[in-house]
């Protein structure tokens, strides 16, 4: 029995929750919710310890400056530079992106719609 997984995107943490306990009541077992950032260490805009305000945060390059990143090695830095919101002009998304949470679930084939129909009934963007 070949399987496949689909990833459903939410705005809420608690939108992701509540249809993946949909899931589970419907017999599915491998699901998983996860926020993701661009930015090393969270979400800026989530209240995360590390980037509680670019006035806390020794501001030691752009990147910290601008977007309120923790510190990061070079790598890192460079990749967060490249975003537009790095350089403080408009036209930029913004890292506060509408659906930050990311609800994955592996189902079999013959029960692929019915996880899909779930995740959309839920709000999610599949």
């Amino acid at each position: 029995m070949s399987q496949r997984n689909i990833f459903g995107y939410f705005q809420t943490m608690d939108q992701a929750q509540k249809a993946a306990e949909e899931l589970k009541a419907q017999g599915f077992e491998t699901i998983s919710v996860d926020r993701f950032s661009p930015m090393l260490g969270g979400n800026p805009y989530d209240g995360d310890e590390e980037i509680t305000s670019i006035f806390q945060n020794q501001s030691n390059s752009l990147t910290t400056t601008a977007l309120g990143s923790p510190p990061m090695d070079d790598d890192a830095r460079i990749l967060a530079a490249t975003h537009p919101d790095a350089s403080g002009l408009a036209g930029g998304t913004g890292f506060s992106h509408p659906e930050d949470v990311c609800l994955t679930v592996i189902t079999d084939n013959d029960r692929y719609e019915e996880a899909f129909d779930i995740l959309e009934q839920y709000g999610a963007r599949v």
